[in-house]
Parts: structure tokens; sequence; C-alpha cells
């Protein structure tokens, strides 16, 4: 009877157990909501870039349509403008990048009428 007792209990203790694991794994893989077409991606070496990602909450998420904002002034009114730059438009031609999901810092959305929405429409690429 003791024998039955101690098996019925190292059984519940291992379901118990898997039950976490799975309820760990489900959190870990769990793809984030996303509300807003473009995305800003903090890496770790401090880059900011735009675009919309794809695949987030994987191991490689994809950014696509990526691209920076650079600040320029303008001279003759001294006022700050930005300047939106292409990844596309750069050496490589690339249309999207492949991140290890390490690489990436943080993730925040792109909100309408924000600063960065006005550049993104202003060049031509809301959707």
């Amino acid at each position: 009877m003791i024998r039955d007792l101690l098996v019925a209990a190292c059984g519940a203790a291992l379901v118990a157990l898997l039950a976490v694991i799975v309820f760990q794994d489900y959190r870990r893989f769990h793809k984030p909501l996303l509300t807003t077409t473009y995305q800003a991606i903090t890496l770790v070496n401090g880059e900011l870039l735009y675009g919309r990602i794809d695949h987030l909450g994987t191991d490689r998420p994809v950014l696509r349509d990526a691209f920076s904002v650079r600040t320029e002034l303008d001279p003759q009114t001294s006022e700050t403008r930005y300047v939106l730059v292409k990844r596309r438009d750069s050496a490589t031609g690339a249309d999207h990048l492949i991140f290890p999901a390490t690489s990436i810092v943080s993730v925040e959305p792109v909100n309408a009428n924000s600063t960065i929405d006005k550049v993104i429409k202003a060049a031509g690429l809301s959707r």
C-alpha cells in the first residue's frame, strides 16, 4: 500500500513538472501582438531601425521595408528635418533583414501621427 502511494505521488509530481515545462515553453514562444504597421527596433549595438517585423517571438525575426531615420539641420530655417534612409538603397540592396532574436533589445510601435509616421507617409511607404 505504501508502495502504491509512493508511485502515485511520483506520478503526480511528474505530471505537475511536465505541466510547468509546457507552460514555460508556451510563454517563451508566444507571439507578441503588433497593433501598428511599422515598428521601431532597437538593437544591442544601439542602432535604431524601423520597418515591419515578422516572426517576432522566434529565434530569427525578419524586418521588412527596413529603414533608418537621419536628422538634419536645415541651414536656412535652423529647423530639424528628418530624412528616411531605406536599407534597400544601401550597398547590399537588401529588402529585408534577418536578426538573431538576442540582438534585439526592444520593439516599439510607430503610432499614427507620430513624427516617424509622418516621415513614412511623406516618403510614400505607408500602407
